[in-house]
């Protein structure tokens, strides 16, 4: 723990100079040998770069605290995703160039969030696996028919929006492999991992013994009078 403090500073002493070069010589300076600029790395651009990452930091905090997670966090992480929504809304709306939003269909979208929202989810999924009950089969059999109208729409009416015209199986493939080993290989391999840290024990609950029968002694035999 000790070696690991000392590393800290030195870490945040990089991450300081590394932003201050992005900021200073990528969009202010325009240094070219840097290639960060308005042009080069709009926000959608350093989505692609850092989703992953920070999803994959999301998942080792949690098996490494989650005794820790607090509601306060979980209320910032959820006003996190809200302003994220607006800046969504208003690079498409208005629309805001540095965003680099215009332009990007659903399909685009889900190339970019599907495996790091899978990653980050593990925690959830994990909990959820010990507590699923009917009310999350009806969610997720909702959400995937949402989602399975939406692909259809997309194909048959030709929605634009949704850039599914043109992509064939293969596409789909490389679209969807990643994310849907995560709940089938991944989740089974960390659970057992994840209980350890939480000092849970994961074993399979015992058979119901049935009750014994009480056993009934037969009746004394009659004696026939002398």
């Amino acid at each position: 723990m000790a070696s690991g403090s000392r590393r800290t500073p030195f870490v945040l002493v990089g991450l300081l100079v590394a932003l201050a070069l992005v900021v200073y010589g990528g969009y202010g300076r325009h240094w070219s040998w840097i290639g960060i600029n308005g042009r080069t790395a709009t926000l959608w651009d350093w989505l692609h770069l850092l989703l992953l990452p920070l999803a994959a930091v999301v998942l080792a905090l949690w098996l490494r605290h989650r005794a820790a997670v607090e509601r306060w966090m979980l209320a910032a992480a959820a006003a996190v995703a809200g302003g994220f929504a607006v800046v969504v809304i208003a690079g498409y709306t208005i629309p805001w160039a540095w965003t680099g939003f215009t332009g990007n269909s659903l399909w685009d979208w889900l190339n970019l969030a599907a495996l790091p929202l899978a990653v980050a989810l593990i925690p959830v999924a994990l909990e959820l696996r010990a507590e699923w009950g009917r009310r999350h089969t009806v969610a997720l059999s909702a959400g995937a028919a949402v989602f399975l109208g939406l692909v259809l729409a997309g194909y048959l009416a030709k929605w634009r929006w949704t850039g599914f015209t043109g992509n064939t199986v293969w596409d789909w493939l490389h679209l969807l492999l990643l994310p849907l080993l995560v709940p089938v290989v991944i989740i089974p391999v960390l659970r057992p991992m994840a209980l350890a840290r939480l000092g849970v024990v994961d074993e399979p609950p015992e058979p119901t013994a049935t009750p014994a029968e009480p056993v009934v002694a037969p009746p004394a035999p009659e004696q026939s009078p002398a």
